[in-house]
């Protein structure tokens, strides 16, 4: 057994500090600092090594809950304070548990093979928490690298589950190889243990990321009308004609620099049903005049609901319409629920229709396994731009199709199905906004497509048996004495 020299007190306040101050960087909404989740949890994972139980799940909470204060900000957008103050204070709580059960299994079982456990015992957590019908994978440590097209590739194979063992698999074991550091036996196998689930992983994601693919491509266009339509004092009907001639003027723009679909935000505004008819049969005169496809969402209000639409309207006159699956809790509280995959009828190509919150379900769109393109009308909430475009992304490598996203007051964005950023243009400012792009119509088979959720339990497995021996190892010691 290691024997470790408990840590002083300046140095568990030092490892904690630098814990949290990593994490507080490294789950920040705009992405700029993920790779700094390949090391947060290290500091801790090493002192709680040398300290006690208690010790370390204080260490471990205090560290996480300075890194979440990174989202109060835009959680203050969201919700009231005492929601707020839940999801601040209980993802800490859950990130020492973890800390707690690896440090039992390492201490107890002695083997280089536990450097699996942490990276185990965090991507099942989440694959638990937010495998969930409500708020989906909103928040999953996954999308913190969304900006590294090499390891998100993972996704086509794992889910986002494996991308979280992956960054949580290094710290571990780091973390060992100097807990194990006099014994070097211990270390040769640990590396090559952990080397190879790393190696194997980084060498995937180059080639899925680089192999050349000779796809065809359409043209399309992305456009966002300005915010300050929505502020103008003015009678409702006024307010929506200027919005509408705006979207008019931005796509006839696009279809004459060769657009030939044109996809706007998620509910460009509210109208009654009665009024839906009229509306679309504007966008139908837009359409064959500019000899476009308009794709784009509007909300309907019913006598005792709403629902949240996304319409697809051809330079023909047809129209096929999606009704939003998912909606934000707390404030679409009164829309319908839609139950129907958003497949498209009468295009070159396989097509799909989805709608914000859609995207933040990965069970839903490996429903959407077969397209090649799909479009996704939305509306962010300014800080999460690139947040929740990551989210939608992520999609497309999991199930290996291009994503084509309006995100009002968040970002435009043309992807493929590596995750491969196209094109992309910042709205979060809420000025009007176009961009046009060739868009790769290309399919690709992939694991996670098939087998869903596969890896989240062999985490859950993976965790049991780490879980079972430490307690059988340590039933056989209580007998010995």
């Amino acid at each position: 057994m290691s024997k470790q020299s408990p840590p002083s007190k300046i140095k568990l306040t030092m490892a904690t500090l630098l814990s949290g101050l990593l994490w507080y960087f490294a789950i920040g909404i705009s992405g700029q600092f993920g790779f700094l989740l390949w090391v947060a949890p290290l500091p801790i994972l090493w002192i709680s090594l040398q300290t006690s139980g208690r010790i370390s799940f204080l260490c471990a909470w205090l560290a996480y809950f300075l890194g979440r204060l990174s989202w109060i900000p835009f959680l203050l957008v969201l919700m009231p304070v005492v929601p707020i103050i839940l999801v601040t204070l209980l993802p800490p709580f859950i990130f020492g548990l973890s800390i707690l059960l690896n440090r039992w299994i390492v201490l107890k079982s002695q083997s280089p093979w536990s450097v699996l456990a942490f990276p185990a015992i965090v991507a099942a957590i989440e694959f638990l928490i937010f495998n969930n019908p409500v708020d989906g994978t909103a928040g999953s440590l996954a999308y913190t690298q969304s900006n590294y097209v090499t390891i998100i590739q993972l996704a086509s194979v794992t889910g986002i589950w494996g991308i979280v063992f992956l960054a949580s698999l290094f710290p571990a074991a780091i973390a060992l190889l100097l807990y194990f550091r006099n014994q070097r036996k211990m270390q040769i196998t640990l590396v090559c243990i952990s080397g190879l689930v790393l190696i194997s992983a980084f060498v995937f994601g180059i080639v899925r990321s680089t192999q050349p693919k000779d796809v065809n491509e359409v043209v399309v266009g992305i456009t966002s009308a300005s915010e300050d339509l929505y502020q103008v004092e003015s009678s409702r009907a006024t307010m929506r004609e200027r919005i509408v001639q705006q979207y008019q003027q931005q796509i006839e723009s696009l279809a004459k620099q060769g657009a030939q679909y044109v996809l706007f935000p998620e509910k460009i505004f509210t109208l009654h049903e009665v009024s839906k008819d009229s509306l679309l049969t504007v966008l139908k005169g837009t359409a064959l005049q500019a000899q476009t496809t308009i794709i784009g969402g509007i909300a309907v209000r019913k006598k005792t609901s709403r629902i949240n639409l996304v319409e697809f309207i051809s330079p023909r006159g047809s129209i096929q319409e999606y009704q939003k699956r998912f909606h934000v809790k707390g404030f679409e509280g009164d829309f319908e629920q839609g139950n129907k995959v958003g497949f498209l009828k009468e295009v070159p190509f396989a097509g799909g229709m989805a709608i914000c919150k859609d995207m933040d379900f990965p069970a839903w769109l490996r429903e959407y396994q077969q397209v090649d393109l799909l479009f996704v009308p939305a509306w962010d909430f300014v800080q999460d731009g690139w947040l929740h475009s990551r989210m939608a992304i992520m999609r497309g490598v999991e199930n290996g199709y291009t994503i084509v996203r309006a995100g009002r007051q968040g970002r435009l964005t043309v992807s493929d199905y590596r995750g491969v950023v196209i094109a992309e243009a910042n709205v979060e400012n809420g000025e009007a906004s176009s961009l046009l792009a060739k868009a790769p119509i290309y399919h690709i088979k992939t694991t996670y497509s098939k087998w869903g959720d596969w890896f989240g339990w062999l985490c859950i497995f993976l965790t049991v048996v780490f879980t079972v021996q430490a307690f059988v190892i340590t039933n056989r010691k209580n007998q010995v004495n």
